[in-house]
Parts: C-alpha cells; structure tokens; sequence
C-alpha cells in the first residue's frame, strides 16, 4: 500500500514536471513568451525537452536502460506491428476528420508544422529524440506503476497522452474528434509498452514515427 501511494506520487509529481517545466525555463531565462519570435520560442522550447530528458532518465535511470537490445529483432518486430496497427487507426481517422467532417489540421500539428519550418534541425532534434523520451517515460513509464490493470493503463494513457496534444486547441465540441488520432497512437505505443515491458520499444517506435513525419512535413515544404 505504502509503495503504491509513493508510486501514484512519483508519477504525479513526473506529469506535473512534464506540464510545467517548458514555463520554468521561460521564467528562468527571464523570457517573456508573447514577446519572442518563433525562432526563439523554438530554441528555448528546444532547451527545455533536452533539460526534461535528462531529468526523466536520471529518475528512470534503472528501467531507461534496461536491455532492448539483447532480444533487438523481437523486440523490434513487435514494435513495428503495434505501431502500425496505430497508425492505420490515426490515418483512418485523419482521413474521415478530413474528407468526411471537412476539418483542417489539428491546431497542434499546425503550430508544429510552422515551428518545423523556422529551424528544422533543432525541431527535428526535439521531435525524434527529447519528445518521445519525455512523453513515453511519462505517458507510459510513469502512468503504468499509477494503473497497475493492463486496460484501465492503456485507455487512460492513451486518452490522457491524446487529450494534452489537442486540448489547447478544442474550440468547437467537435474538435473532440482530434483527440482519435493522438489517442489511437498512444494507445498502441501503452500496449507495445505493456507487451514488451521494455519502456525503449515504445522509445524507439516513437522517434521513428514523429522522425518520419518530419521529413514529409519538411519535403513537403520544401516542393
């Protein structure tokens, strides 16, 4: 009971720091965020994951390099097969967004898509490496020592990972429907996760995923 509680508070306390720690080098660079180009925003975000990583592999130290790749071609065709079973749901569902509903892109993808634009190799470095380190280590690491039943931790990682992508930018009720494609691929990297219990399987699928859509996003400006 009492390694729960300080479980479910560890965890918490890794959320939080996830949440707030972008607003703390802003406030210890003395930076005023509504003041700044996009090309500054990027270079303090950009300091902000790389600080975030360092201090989420320090407290997950033991798990962040527990051995992937001694079963490297196990544990990479299992990687691959649920991180495409989430990205068929995430096309599926962008194209209905699209075609069907007649929305844009989620707001979310549209800042990231500017920012990738204004300095793409800092944007590219973030994406592929401090983004999904932070995000599995606290969306997954962390979340399964608070939900301990195999689906309760899938659905609210999943949801949960989904919901802080698209919560800032919800206007209208059917902006809801954002949160499916963010939520369908956190929910497959929670099972890669749960399967695998090796917290560098749904690592390594992550900078693969976000690293891949960067360089369309890139060539795509670039045409």
């Amino acid at each position: 009971m009492k390694q729960k509680l300080l479980n479910i508070l560890k965890s918490t306390g890794v959320l939080i720091l996830m949440l707030l720690w972008p607003s703390v080098i802003f406030i210890i660079f003395n930076v005023d965020i509504n003041n700044i180009t996009s090309k500054d925003y990027v270079i303090y975000y950009t300091i902000s994951s790389l600080t975030l990583s360092i201090i989420l592999i320090t407290i997950y130290r033991k798990d962040f390099l527990k051995s992937y790749f001694k079963n490297f071609k196990k544990n990479f065709e299992t990687s691959f097969k649920y991180w495409l079973a989430g990205l068929a749901v995430m096309y599926i569902s962008n194209l209905f967004i699209t075609f069907v509903l007649n929305k844009q892109l989620a707001g979310n993808e549209e800042t990231v898509r500017n920012y990738l634009v204004t300095l793409p190799l800092l944007m590219t470095f973030d994406a592929a490496i401090c983004a999904p380190i932070n995000e599995e280590l606290t969306f997954r690491k962390s979340f399964k020592e608070i939900f301990p039943s195999k689906w309760v931790f899938v659905i609210m990682s999943g949801f949960i990972f989904g919901l802080l992508h698209v919560a800032s930018y919800i206007e209208t009720f059917s902006d809801i429907i954002y949160l499916i494609p963010y939520s369908a691929l956190g929910i497959a990297f929670a099972l890669l996760y749960y399967k695998t219990d090796n917290i560098f399987s749904s690592i390594t699928m992550h900078s693969i995923h976000n690293l891949l859509a960067t360089i369309l996003v890139l060539l795509g400006a670039s045409l």
